[in-house]
């Protein structure tokens, strides 16, 4: 993938942002080499022992996800390595980006949503494996079970961005991400995020698939749609670091009981 296919259309500002070099090429590879780690080491795992024992060597504050295939952000073990990336994000293009998107100057990182996710390539899904299908990150914490019975509730999406960055080159050859460029400011239900409701409820100029290079970062509010795009010539598997963030004098109540990491002003 040369530079030239990273085109990025005007009209996914409307709810996306990309940035190139995000990171430095340093950070991006020590990120990748520790992700690396985290998944040997839990196919080791998988392999000599039942599937659920798999989080076993774990701290009781790290995370796996098997669906997902994503580890928490800690379980890489390396805190000047964390520190690092959080410093770069805060000193570049990115931080000046989230800031505009919250409205507010004083940014917080929210550490127990900050995740290494990885897809797969579909002939090398490991087991539990499957894509993320159409979601929006503000409805992190929404009990939709407990609103099927009551109206549509009102604000119930949460003010986040998200910072998405490549740790591989993805989009082409690897599962990248999808994205509806319309801005949307309403929380939408599972029966609205199907794909043939997605489908025909924005155009199709709508739907964009970046090609992103490790590095590279995807900025966007919590009611952005995106899922993963994946197709089955997809021959390598991508690797990623996802950290959420919000208005540091505006935390969610839904997120009350999570842990902040506040950005240093520009």
């Amino acid at each position: 993938m040369n530079n030239s296919n990273l085109v990025y259309p005007s009209t996914a500002a409307n709810a996306v942002t990309m940035t190139r070099h995000a990171i430095s090429l340093n950070v991006s590879k020590s990120l990748y080499f520790a992700a690396q780690q985290c998944y040997q080491r839990n196919a080791l795992l998988m392999e000599t022992r039942r599937g659920d024992a798999a989080v076993a060597p774990l701290l009781p504050a790290q995370k796996f996800l098997p669906h997902a295939s994503s580890f928490s952000l800690n379980s890489i073990n390396d805190q000047v390595l964390e520190t690092n990336l959080l410093k770069e994000i805060a000193q570049g293009p990115v931080a000046s980006e989230i800031r505009k998107m919250l409205g507010s100057e004083q940014i917080s990182c929210d550490y127990d949503q900050a995740w290494i996710r990885r897809q797969y390539a579909p002939h090398l899904y490991p087991p539990m494996h499957a894509p993320h299908g159409w979601h929006q990150d503000g409805a992190l914490g929404f009990d939709f079970s407990a609103s099927q019975n009551i109206p549509r509730v009102t604000e119930t999406l949460l003010p986040t961005v998200t910072c998405w960055i490549a740790l591989t080159q993805c989009g082409a050859d690897a599962p990248g991400l999808e994205f509806v460029t319309e801005t949307i400011d309403e929380l939408l239900y599972p029966n609205e995020l199907t794909h043939r409701s997605i489908h025909s409820r924005y155009p199709s100029d709508s739907f964009w698939q970046p090609q992103m290079h490790a590095g590279d970062a995807a900025i966007f509010k919590g009611g952005t749609l995106h899922r993963t795009h994946v197709v089955e010539q997809m021959r390598s598997n991508r690797t990623s670091v996802e950290l959420r963030f919000v208005a540091s004098h505006e935390i969610p109540t839904r997120l009350l009981g999570d842990c902040f990491i506040a950005l240093p002003d520009e």
